[in-house]
């Protein structure tokens, strides 16, 4: 089989610390190394080709690689040829397996397309911002936690809440709540002491005591022990002490996590394991 190597102008950009070779072709259009985009997610340049190959790629990518038998051809330049794709390729590529579940690649997309629109903002604002600082900015989203997300959105709660009036749904749940309340406390009355057990049916009335929100949250994040868990609760204060939760006695105190607080807080394990992924 044989190869062909082109002449094209290269030169190196940086997204954070990952180094990608530029080179502009004699009619303008952009390609980049096929070796370092698939480093970049922690993948081989043979899933290039895999993807070029795929099913997908054919369904998504309408434009045509004439020009690129990928496999055969190079390009030269100041360092050793290299084998080139497309930016728009790239992005697609790049896109797939962030769509896959690739946390690196999602993370990569993300602050990519976040850095462009903010871009856009700064211009609109009159903003100037250095290569250098732009450049530090993408650094910290590449290596950003997703807990350091939800985190940062804590603080602009306040601020961005629109307070919603109550509805005749929300109005009648709380009521059963109260209800429920009422009934555990009557329960206590017909349990002798030392009965160690409860109602699980009355216990679900209200929502879920800690043992099963601690292995809730341990199974759903996929956390290695129910320490882990607490600390979770803690972090986003749900922890024992934070008044989230209702304390039940029914042969000894045992602590309820109501309807609405349960909610939020699988929301948060949600959003959280969506960034998991």
């Amino acid at each position: 089989m044989s190869q062909s190597t082109y002449k094209a102008e290269r030169r190196t950009i940086y997204l954070g610390d990952i180094p990608l070779e530029v080179a502009m072709l004699p009619n303008g259009d952009y390609c980049l190394s096929q070796t370092q985009v698939a480093g970049a997610i922690d993948k081989f340049q043979s899933s290039i080709i895999q993807f070029i190959r795929s099913k997908y790629f054919k369904v998504n990518w309408s434009e045509g690689c004439e020009l690129f038998n990928f496999s055969e051809v190079y390009l030269e330049g100041v360092n050793k040829p290299i084998k080139p794709i497309p930016i728009k390729v790239a992005c697609l590529y790049w896109q797939k397996w962030a769509a896959a579940g690739n946390e690196r690649a999602r993370i990569l997309t993300l602050a990519l397309l976040d850095q462009t629109l903010s871009e856009r903002a700064d211009r609109e604002f009159g903003i100037y911002r250095t290569d250098k600082a732009r450049n530090q900015a993408l650094r910290e989203d590449l290596n950003s936690d997703p807990v350091d997300y939800l985190e940062s959105l804590e603080e602009y709660k306040d601020f961005l809440s629109v307070p919603t009036p109550e509805t005749e749904t929300e109005r009648e749940l709380k009521l059963k709540i109260e209800l429920a309340r009422l009934e555990l406390e009557k329960e206590k009355i017909k349990h002798s002491l030392d009965d160690p057990g409860y109602q699980p049916s009355e216990i679900k009335k209200l929502g879920s005591y800690i043992p099963e929100v601690l292995i809730y949250i341990k199974d759903k994040l996929k956390l290695d022990s129910l320490a882990e868990a607490e600390r979770f609760l803690e972090k986003h204060n749900f922890g024992k002490d934070s008044g989230e939760w209702v304390t039940a006695k029914i042969s000894g105190e045992i602590l309820i996590l109501p309807w609405d607080s349960l909610r939020r807080l699988k929301g948060i394990c949600s959003q959280f394991q969506a960034r998991q992924n």
